[in-house]
């Protein structure tokens, strides 16, 4: 243990300066401030001797830097007494001056550290001497005490001491100031890494030569290197003349998914000014790009509506490659295991869709990153790449601990690290260089400390420990906010901590900055820890109870700038990052108090403001199709509602949705289920989950019970807007999965009218959505639909995800309706769109609507191009069934083309059990039409008649005509004139009500030519 005797110098003279009164009040302040430094350094005070002070440290609780708190202890007591002495001597004109003396060394305790606890040993009356023999302001410490703290403690060697009852000199120390620790960054060379520096070289060369992508993730433990690694490259001749942009992500908060975006264009030397600036100068769309990328940066644009993360991952790939177009680029994504699965998409749609630039990306993971994405393990097929960085050899580690003791100079003594040492550490540290270079800094002398802990908690927090109490209260408020922070955040939560007043907080970050604890990051004021796993290890050992009250002060100032008050719920603008971060604070703050005070009479107020905040951003993720992220928000804010709420059966709706929506059904059921057991009695939140159960299996292609026990529930409750929203989407699927269009838009029709009474913005763009689309199937004029679509593509403008399909339905209208310039130029829009966003179904439902396109303008080779492509997209997804439906469209064009034969061997290819109703339509009529030529067996008779009985089961005006039509056409060719008009003028009907107006001329050309009369 380490003991320490603390006295006052000339106290006798002090005593007869002063009044009683006064001398009592200075001599209780004196006491406070020596029972203070003790506590807050882990030691205990032994006993009071007069004016002297006795404490130990490491008496009742050893631990392994109990010397260094010692003399910390001693430091900070005397840092104390300032304040003290301020007052004396403008009182007074007197000041309290203290020496001190430590030793080190074994003692018998008796007693507890409750009371009556005694120390005896040798090492007592060692620390007494060495405190009578220190003049004021001196702290003497003997050499074992020393040896423990040589590498923190900057010391003075002192001539030997002859000390009462010692047989013979004492060596004894000077301790001047505890130093915040040795700078550990590149203070030496790399060692053992040149094969993994080598791979980045070359993929950074064939970035150079080709001018392509390249996607490396250097992969390994923490502390292993990754950092040092992707510095010693960006550092090397050979990435010299490159631009480099830096993220990092995030492992806590709300909100992540684009940090690294932003830090990364934050970067950028001119910042977002420079990265707009590229955008529009580079690009003809780049306003639009600009605005992108401003919805992920949390910046204002005006804009209004939330923008999809296919947009957003789009504009950074924009960016991206504009830069690597003017010049080699290198993105660096530090923290990548923390990344959420969006920002892993967006990685990969850049290393996919970035062309002729000279782009590296450079991610830096741990092996258990989330997931297991083809991209990140090499196999994208885009020049991924994964560089693995093993721990190093021991003779790797005892060069790179020879040469850092080397460097850093280990102690003040000039002691040498002895080959014993050396082998603890190289056993120790397992070839880990971060825990090589922790591990350094505990050798004692010739001889480490014994039982060292490897685990790098243990080492951190004895880093933790080393720190002068300032800076420990900086870093431990710092550790609140993030492992990004500003002076300004830390000076917010300095209101309890006086010691931090005035300049000390400055000073403090100052020194943080040159032991590289932080560094700058952003603007003036900003920092970032240097370590991640130093502030986890901080942020761990603060009491909980501190980091409810900093939480909840800063998601305080949080709610106060965004106008809302501290009881808004919520950080106001829309997309901000401010929600993201008054969530986490709330939800933080929340828990901790949760945890030591759980009947805290803030608790339920704290509680309702952090699911408040966590629901509000999980509905902004939502709504730019963040799904992972919506589904993690929305679970977590859904887990601090309180049972019974109403707000449970809303949130079933939108996680079940979310869930849904990524194509995992049965979380999509669970979620529903959850909703019914937290709120258990409701019968609205009963019926909304009943029809939401209902939904999620017809989605997913299981089997639903009839609707009429269900619809007698929803009539007996005729302002239950939400369950009567979800009720007319079940009966809109039921509907178009029975063919009836027109039934199915009505349904769909009533859903908008229910959402919009419910303010339901988000169900009410999704609802337009699938009205539009319907329009192009349901009995809809052409002419309304078109209108309708013009509406929703300035509605849905900045939301090209759902821009695109109305586009392609807009286009689709005005080729019936004979604007084959406009539908050609809509069909290009959306393409171009569609590609931008890289949304294969966007791109397939293109090539479907291309092929409508061609055949209405006569142009029967392309239409059979786009059919074919678009059929092998699909079946090449898993959607066989509509592959299947394209395939027949396409053997369509080859017949209408006169290629009879080649159409006949296409029909016989496919599986008529497997196709929808529309498939089993289009070849009933084809079949008739290849009997009455002889190019298919059965009666083509009996084909078209079984075509027109399933003509019962659609209100599709369009495919109704088509199929008239095709049937009237084999009735002709087997000689039946007059069943042939027919069928014609009925299918001039179908058309003509819809407004098809190109089908129409077709069809009345056909009359014509056969004498007959539309």
């Amino acid at each position: 243990m380490s003991v320490v005797f603390i006295d006052l110098v000339s106290s006798t003279a002090l005593a007869g300066s002063l009044d009683p009164e006064a001398l009592r009040v200075t001599m209780d302040r004196y006491y406070t401030a020596c029972t203070t430094a003790v506590a807050d350094h882990g030691g205990v005070v032994e006993k009071f001797i007069g004016d002297a002070v006795m404490a130990v440290f490491g008496a009742f609780r050893s631990h392994e830097d109990d010397a260094l708190r010692a003399v910390r202890a001693a430091c900070a007591l005397v840092d104390a007494l300032e304040g003290l002495n301020a007052d004396l001597e403008r009182g007074f004109g007197l000041r309290l001056d203290v020496h001190s003396g430590i030793a080190t060394g074994e003692a018998v305790v008796v007693g507890d550290a409750g009371g009556g606890a005694r120390v005896v040993g040798d090492v007592v009356h060692t620390a007494a001497r060495l405190q009578s023999h220190a003049a004021a302001h001196e702290i003497l410490i003997d050499d074992d005490t020393a040896r423990l703290v040589g590498a923190w403690v900057r010391l003075e060697g002192l001539a030997p001491l002859s000390l009462k009852g010692k047989p013979g000199p004492v060596t004894a120390w000077r301790a001047v100031e505890v130093l915040p620790g040795p700078a550990r960054e590149d203070t030496v060379a790399l060692i053992g890494r040149e094969a993994e520096l080598e791979q980045l070289r070359r993929a950074y060369a064939r970035v150079r030569r080709d001018r392509t992508c390249a996607l490396v993730t250097v992969v390994g433990t923490a502390g292993i290197g990754k950092s040092r690694l992707l510095r010693e490259f960006l550092a090397n001749p050979a990435a010299a003349g490159a631009s480099v942009l830096r993220g990092t992500c995030r492992a806590y908060g709300a909100g992540l998914t684009y940090w690294p975006v932003a830090d990364a264009v934050w970067s950028l030397p001119g910042g977002w000014e420079e990265a707009a600036g590229v955008l529009t100068a580079d690009r003809p769309d780049g306003r639009r790009a600009v605005d992108a990328l401003a919805a992920a940066l949390d910046l204002a644009t005006g804009a209004g509506r939330p923008v999809s993360v296919a947009e957003i991952a789009w504009a950074f790939r924009c960016l991206v490659e504009a830069l690597g177009r003017r010049g080699p680029l290198i993105v660096v994504l530090e923290d990548f295991h923390w990344a959420e699965p969006t920002l892993l998409d967006l990685v990969q749609d850049v290393a996919e869709g970035v062309t002729d630039a000279e782009v590296l990306l450079l991610c830096a993971a741990r092996p258990d990153m989330p997931g297991s994405r083809s991209a990140w393990a090499g196999g994208s097929g885009h020049a991924a790449a994964v560089v693995e960085l093993g721990p190093l050899t021991d003779g790797q580690t005892r060069e790179l601990v020879r040469l850092t003791a080397e460097r850093a100079e280990v102690s003040a003594q000039s002691m040498t690290l002895t080959d014993e040492a050396l082998d603890r550490i190289v056993g120790e540290c397992d070839g880990n260089p971060l825990f090589a270079e922790l591990l350094l800094e505990r050798p004692v002398g010739d001889v480490p400390a014994p039982g060292l802990p490897a685990s790098i908690r243990v080492l951190l927090a004895a880093w933790l420990d080393r720190l002068p109490a300032t800076d420990r209260e900086v870093l431990e408020r710092a550790a609140a906010v993030g492992c990004d922070f500003t002076a300004e955040d830390v000076r917010v939560l300095a209101g309890d901590a006086p010691a931090l007043a005035g300049d000390v907080l400055d000073a403090s970050l100052r020194r943080l900055l040159r032991s590289r604890a932080v560094h700058p990051s952003g603007p003036p004021g900003a920092y970032r820890f240097s370590r991640p796993l130093a502030r986890d290890t901080v942020y761990e050992m603060t009491s909980k109870a501190r980091r409810a009250t900093w939480h909840t002060l800063l998601a305080d100032r949080l709610a106060d700038r965004a106008g809302g008050g501290r009881h808004a719920g919520t950080a106001g603008s829309a997309g901000s990052a401010a929600d993201g971060d008054l969530a986490h604070h709330l939800e933080s703050a929340c828990r901790l108090l949760g945890e030591v005070h759980p009947g805290d009479p803030r608790l339920p107020d704290l509680t309702g403001r952090a699911a408040h905040a966590l629901v509000s951003t999980g509905y902004r993720a939502l709504r730019r199709r963040d799904l992972p992220a919506a589904v993690s928000l929305l679970e977590r804010g859904r887990d601090l509602v309180a049972p019974g709420d109403p707000e449970h059966r809303v949130l079933a709706i939108r996680i079940s949705d979310a869930h849904a929506g990524l194509g995992l059904w049965d979380r999509a059921r669970a979620a529903v289920g959850e909703a019914e057991r937290r709120s258990a009695g409701d019968p609205r939140t009963r019926r909304t989950c009943t029809i939401q159960r209902q939904l999620v299996d017809l989605r997913s292609g299981l089997p639903v019970p009839p609707p009429d026990a269900l619809a007698r529930d929803v009539r007996s409750d005729p302002d239950d807007d939400l369950s009567w929203c979800r009720f007319h989407q079940l009966a809109s699927l039921r509907s178009f999965a029975d063919g009836r269009i027109g039934a199915a838009e009505s349904a769909v029709r009533d859903a908008l009218l229910r959402a919009r009474a419910a303010g339901d913005g988000y169900e009410e763009d999704r609802l337009l959505a699938s009205v539009c689309e319907l329009t192009q199937w349901s009995p809809t004029p052409v002419s309304e639909g078109i209108a309708l679509c013009g509406e929703l593509a300035a509605r849905f403008d900045t939301d090209r995800s759902l821009l695109v399909p109305v586009l392609l339905t807009r286009a689709r209208l005005q080729a019936l309706a004979g604007l084959l310039g406009e539908a050609r130029d809509g069909l290009e829009q959306a393409r171009r769109h569609a590609a931008d966003l890289q949304l294969t179904l966007g791109a397939v439902a293109a090539d479907q609507a291309a092929g409508l396109v061609a055949s209405l303008s006569g142009d029967h080779a392309d239409a059979l191009r786009h059919y074919g492509t678009a059929a092998d997209r699909l079946h090449g997804l898993g959607r066989g069934t509509t592959a299947a439906t394209l395939r027949i469209y396409a053997a369509r064009e080859l017949l209408r083309a006169g290629d009879t034969a080649s159409c006949a061997a296409a029909l016989r290819a496919l599986d008529p059990a497997r196709l929808e109703t529309r498939g089993r339509l289009v070849l009933l009529a084809l079949r008739a039409r290849l009997g009455a030529t002889g190019a298919w067996p059965g009666d083509p008779v009996a084909a078209a008649e079984e075509a027109a009985a399933l003509l019962g089961s659609t209100d599709d005006p369009v495919l109704t005509g088509d199929v008239r039509f095709e049937t009237a056409r084999a009735l002709d060719a087997c000689g039946m004139r007059d069943r042939a008009r027919l069928a014609a003028r009925e299918a001039l009907a179908s058309f003509t009500a819809k407004g098809a107006e190109l089908p129409c001329r077709d069809v009345r050309s056909w009359l014509a030519a056969r004498g007959g009369t539309p």
